[in-house]
């Protein structure tokens, strides 16, 4: 019970964090650690279109970890962040082949919205998912509650997957 009353508020914080976090200083002591991701297969393209959601102090806390303790900044002219995020997105998110492989993964951007920040790659060639898996540890190196929401939308089929200290990867099954 106590999981999914924590799954939940974190659910809504990444819904509504304007409502919640009414300033970036008091997003620092947020509660939840918690990310969202959305992966949507785009037929036309035959590619994975991959939105991810997290709060911006974290995943600059984790950008700065990444760049051995050399303080990265989100949004603003002295943002520098986006080398680091690519390769921060590569290690902490994939998706894997049958064979064990990463899939290539296009990092296209980011876009600083309230206390959080979507992150957008694509996977090109994401037209057949069968035996695949995610992998998921995002902001699991800092923090030991963090929670990582996943749903997959795949023609009609929606699949969510939760990540967390103890679960990193799932098989993709329809």
């Amino acid at each position: 019970m106590q999981f999914l009353l924590h799954f939940i508020l974190s659910l809504s914080v990444l819904i509504f964090p304007s409502e919640l976090h009414k300033s970036r200083k008091a997003s620092a002591a947020h509660a939840f650690h918690t990310s969202l991701t959305e992966i949507q297969y785009n037929a036309k393209e035959k590619s994975l279109e991959v939105t991810i959601r997290m709060f911006t102090d974290d995943l600059e806390n984790a950008l700065t970890k990444l760049n051995n303790g050399q303080k990265v900044m989100i949004g603003g002219k002295n943002d520098n962040s986006d080398a680091l995020l690519s390769k921060y997105v590569q290690q902490h998110f994939a998706v894997i082949t049958p064979q064990k492989q990463r899939k290539p993964m296009q990092y296209l951007g980011k876009e600083p919205e309230g206390d959080a920040t979507w992150v957008y790659v694509e996977i090109a060639d994401g037209q057949l998912l069968k035996d695949h898996t995610i992998y998921n540890n995002l902001m699991q190196e800092l923090f030991d509650d963090q929670t990582n929401l996943v749903n997959l939308f795949y023609g009609s089929n929606k699949k969510t997957f939760l990540f967390n200290s103890k679960v990193k990867s799932a098989a993709i099954e329809f």
